[in-house]
């Protein structure tokens, strides 16, 4: 997946979990009179919406990021996590609007959703610097972009949510006729769906602009897929387990080469691969090599992969 697909769908895939949400409150018949308490109501509401589009967001970082059933487990701690911070944060923002009256304050309870989804992407990758504390750096970058992408997401999308809801109540007033608050064009509706597209779209934008390094498959198996480095050492090679997999080149090992992060810095280090050879912008390595960006890391009979990483300022 090329980061630019995983933006859109960020957005996309946050958009029709928050309208699954909408269909699962209109089925538990949270707002059919059945539940008195607006606090009650503005809790499963943002309980729903965290669950469903934390798990969406989740399982499209882990596919970006992982492999195997480490994409279930990722999923599965975002989905935890989305849906405690979506009761954490209607509860909150509901409670403060009854005493204010002031409709910032439910926007912040939107936010406080968004940044609790944007930080589940994070969990997983915490717990296992835990293991191997030279990646917490990795790590705590991760879980800060993403909260940055879900605090700006949760904002937009609450306010939104807020100006959507102004909108269909001028609806009656303008003698347009009434809508049927259960139906798909019903405010509640509307205002989910664009609430979960900001906050997909803002977390999956902050985890792409502001990445650290990342490998783009120039050439070989899925040629333009790309994938951001966050763990300490990220395989290359035929196996199935391998972080980036270059299948069908049988001049690829199984475990060809690894990239390794050594004291701040990429380095790439082949794995006994006499098949073809590991080479750097044309040059054989043979030994641990430096990374730097834009480098083109070239194995096999036909796959090549471009190293990028952003400029540190020093």
């Amino acid at each position: 997946m090329s980061f630019r697909n995983f933006i859109y769908y960020c957005a996309i895939c946050g958009g029709w979990a928050a309208f699954v949400a909408w269909i699962l409150i209109e089925v538990m018949g949270v707002y059919s009179g059945r539940i008195k308490s607006d606090t009650a109501k503005t809790v499963l509401t943002s309980a729903l919406l965290g669950l469903f589009v934390g798990s969406t967001i989740g399982m499209l970082d882990a596919l970006l990021n992982s492999n195997g059933f480490q994409r279930f487990v990722r999923a599965g701690i975002c989905l935890v996590v989305g849906m405690f911070g979506g009761i954490l944060g209607g509860f909150v923002g509901q409670i403060v609007y009854d005493i204010s009256k002031n409709p910032l304050f439910q926007i912040a309870g939107w936010a406080l959703v968004g940044i609790t989804i944007g930080a589940s992407i994070a969990v997983f990758d915490l717990q296992r610097a835990l293991r191997s504390p030279t990646t917490f750096g990795l790590a705590r970058r991760k879980l800060i972009n993403g909260m940055i992408g879900g605090t700006v997401g949760g904002v937009l999308g609450g306010i939104a949510f807020h100006i959507v809801g102004m909108g269909f109540a001028m609806i009656p007033k303008l003698g347009l006729g009434n809508l049927d608050p259960n139906t798909m064009m019903s405010p509640r509706a509307v205002g989910l769906v664009i609430l979960g597209m900001c906050i997909g779209l803002l977390i999956g934008t902050a985890q792409v602009v502001l990445k650290e390094a990342w490998i783009k498959v120039e050439s070989g198996f899925r040629a333009g897929r790309e994938m951001m480095l966050s763990k300490k050492e990220t395989t290359i090679g035929r196996a199935e387990g391998t972080d980036i997999p270059l299948f069908g080149d049988m001049g690829v090992e199984k475990i060809h080469a690894k990239i390794v992060l050594h004291q701040g810095k990429y380095m790439l280090v082949e794995n006994g691969s006499p098949a073809g050879g590991t080479f750097v912008n044309g040059e054989r390595i043979t030994g641990p090599t430096p990374l730097k960006n834009g480098d083109l890391i070239q194995l096999g009979q036909k796959s090549a992969l471009r190293f990028g990483e952003r400029r540190k300022s020093h």
